[in-house]
């Protein structure tokens, strides 16, 4: 496999309605190459058909993914390429763990000895001969985490996979998830909503909240520096210039009003230069948990470190 660093996962203005419900809106959003991102949002945000769109199982009515500048769809290996758990109970229930690795190394072209080797480290050793539909909910997720990581994949997605897992193997997975980012070049995708823990492993985060992105950036800069609020009077020229530089930035509700990851005086810089009339313009500090309050517009109360999603 080359380990050279790619152009990452890139999402580009995906939009997805269900019976005339838009779930995704416009959505567009960066997994650079070597790199762990956290994706959060609360029920119904729209995580879950982002990342399947991602994958061409959902089928999105506008925009694209690329996996180093390609498709999945065109992917010469995507087994080798994409690992992937979004459902760790989506898999035949009469069939043995032994068997489930089997036919999937077979299918994408591994060698069974990594199946065996992917047994002993996640604990399926003693469980290989059972049924997977009998198997408790954690012992799926270790089957699902084993499938995922089967072809040695450059870029992983990852749907909840701390879930149903002992701290033990929690902390390993942390820890093979960052080295493979770091060490390889490949990019992470997570979705959690344990806020404290995703700070410690992940190196980006994007926030979806009603289908919409409503921050994304490195994790540091959400509560680090001197940030500038400001109202645009056209909400989409600002997200343009912003956007275009680089500059990591969230919206409320309405879209109108942004915190910046830039001071005031660089953020009236940026507006004089493109001709971006404002409202208004402050500085602004917030914390994180006071970050994922407004974001989500109270869809979820912030306890400790963890989500209480309602």
């Amino acid at each position: 496999m080359d380990h050279g660093l790619g152009t990452g996962i890139r999402v580009r203005s995906v939009s997805k309605s269900y019976g005339g419900k838009r779930v995704l809106d416009d959505v567009s959003f960066d997994i650079p190459a070597g790199t762990v991102t956290g994706l959060l949002g609360p029920n119904g945000s729209g995580k879950s058909t982002a990342m399947r769109s991602m994958l061409g199982l959902t089928i999105a009515d506008a925009g694209s993914t690329t996996f180093d500048g390609v498709p999945y769809r065109d992917l010469a290996q995507p087994g080798r390429t994409v690992g992937a758990l979004l459902d760790p109970g989506a898999h035949h229930p009469g069939r043995s763990v032994r068997d489930t690795l089997a036919s999937a190394a077979i299918l994408a072209g591994v060698p069974l000895e990594r199946a065996r080797e992917l047994t002993g480290t996640l604990g399926l050793a003693t469980a290989e001969r059972r049924r997977f539909g009998a198997l408790s909910l954690g012992m799926k997720q270790r089957v699902a985490l084993a499938l995922a990581l089967l072809g040695r994949p450059r870029h992983l997605i990852l749907d909840e996979p701390m879930n149903g897992l002992d701290i033990e193997t929690a902390d390993w997975l942390r820890e093979t998830l960052v080295h493979h980012a770091h060490t390889t070049g490949g990019s992470v995708l997570v979705s959690t909503h344990l806020l404290q823990e995703l700070q410690t492993f992940a190196d980006r985060i994007v926030v979806l909240s009603e289908g919409a992105i409503r921050y994304s950036g490195d994790v540091n800069e959400l509560t680090s520096g001197r940030n500038a609020t400001v109202v645009a009077v056209d909400p989409d020229l600002m997200r343009r210039a912003l956007t275009s530089r680089g500059i990591p930035f969230t919206t409320d509700a309405d879209g109108s009003r942004f915190a910046v990851g830039v001071d005031p005086r660089s953020l009236s810089q940026i507006c004089i230069a493109d001709a971006i009339v404002i409202d208004e313009l402050a500085e602004d500090r917030e914390s994180i948990s006071d970050l994922y309050r407004r974001l989500t517009r109270g869809q979820y109360h912030v306890e400790g470190d963890v989500l209480d999603l309602r």
